[in-house]
């Protein structure tokens, strides 16, 4: 559990290193001294951004092998400038931006629905060259049950809805602890 002032950390970081690379500087390199227990966490990490009721970006890493210090930095900009499904985030927009940190436990196999648990848990499914995650406040926030938030990580992935099923599909999950900057 993180505590509130690390949470703040986090965010704060998140803000500066997508500043920085919208204003053109070097990309942000994370103090080492802003939190001693912070400096040596690691963790998988995901940053959501929206501007409004609009999502901006959201890309993250289920590696738990860098600091999350790093991983924050690296994932702010990533969202910000290289969602596919986005165009950049604009300087102009930022001061409107919200920030959401989705820090994640390490994957463990799903091996049945009545084990996932929503609005607690997210999925990730693996099937041949194909593979989609989804954070544990998506199926919460749309108020899907266990079986729709699978069919829904199938879509994400590029499969047929009903892929989860397949033998050969690979089931994972994971907790989030998951903080914004603005309520």
């Amino acid at each position: 559990m993180l505590s509130d002032r690390q949470k703040a950390i986090l965010l704060q970081l998140a803000r500066d290193a997508i500043r920085a690379k919208l204003c053109g500087e070097p990309d942000l390199t994370p103090p080492g001294t802003a939190d001693a227990e912070l400096a040596q966490t690691r963790a998988g990490v995901f940053i959501s951004l929206h501007v409004g009721d609009e999502l901006r970006g959201c890309i993250g890493s289920i590696e738990h092998s860098r600091p999350l210090l790093e991983s924050v930095c690296a994932m702010a900009v990533a969202a910000s400038c290289n969602d596919p499904r986005f165009e950049p985030l604009r300087l102009e927009e930022l001061p409107r931006t919200r920030i959401e940190i989705s820090v994640i436990t390490p994957l463990q196999p799903l091996r049945s629905l009545q084990d996932l648990q929503i609005g607690k848990h997210g999925v990730m499914i693996r099937l041949g060259k194909r593979h989609g995650l989804l954070l544990p406040q998506v199926a919460s926030q749309r108020h899907w049950d266990a079986a729709t938030f699978m069919r829904h990580v199938c879509r994400k992935a590029g499969l047929p809805e009903e892929a989860w099923q397949d033998p050969k599909a690979e089931l994972l999950y994971f907790s989030a602890e998951v903080f914004s900057d603005q309520p």
